[in-house]
């Protein structure tokens, strides 16, 4: 009988330390790493400008390692109290509808893409680029496509990548500049622009699950 309590007290032990250690290791992932929301819209414009920045075939590579906006969106409410590195948000969580909304209304402008997502991006490195597109469908007679990576060092920078169709000519975007959170910056070019807005979650470690 002594040596079955014996045995049970390791078991035990050895369990509330499993679990003090997954605790410690979550807090560390914690350090490392911030979470931030991610919002985009992408629109057609008709500017008069000189630079075409054009060309007659695709001349974007988008990266191979990347996270794509085909998955399963959560509510925000969801992901702060059990967070994954990414997740796209359901459309109850943007932020820029007013924005969106002054684009539709306005005849120079056409609005081709708004979405949004959460993603968790470590200390001095670059988050996995997010691509983002719009495929010919009913609503958006242009294609559109393109990645969004944020780097994050002692400044934030973000680098937003995409290309614009329209009747046969590609016009490439490719635009690299540091950011404040919760600002909403803009991208410009002739042909079309690009609205993104980025600001920090806060999440407790406990949350965490690994």
């Amino acid at each position: 009988m002594k040596a079955k309590g014996v045995i049970y007290q390791r078991v035990f032990t050895g369990f509330w330390l499993s679990i003090l250690m997954a605790m410690l290791m979550a807090e560390n992932v914690l350090a490392k790493e911030n979470w931030y929301h991610f919002e985009v819209i992408v629109f057609e414009q008709d500017k008069v400008n000189s630079e075409q920045f054009s060309a007659e075939s695709s001349i974007i590579r988008l990266p191979r390692r990347k996270f794509d906006l085909t998955r399963t969106a959560y509510p925000k409410s969801l992901l702060l109290i059990n967070p994954i590195q990414f997740s796209r948000l359901n459309r109850d969580d943007l932020q820029l509808d007013s924005v969106y909304r002054h684009l539709v209304r306005r005849k120079a402008y056409k609005p081709l893409i708004h979405t949004a997502w959460m993603q968790s991006v470590k200390s001095d490195s670059a988050s996995k680029p997010v691509v983002v597109s719009a495929p010919f469908s009913m609503r958006n007679a242009h294609p559109v496509q393109g990645y969004i990576t944020l780097q994050r060092g002692y400044y934030l920078h973000l680098k937003v990548q995409f290309e614009f169709e329209k009747e046969g000519v590609f016009y490439l975007m490719d635009q690299k500049r540091r950011i404040r959170l919760s600002e909403t910056h803009y991208f410009d070019h002739p042909v079309f622009g690009v609205i993104v807005y980025v600001e920090r979650l806060t999440i407790k470690p406990t949350t965490i699950t690994q």
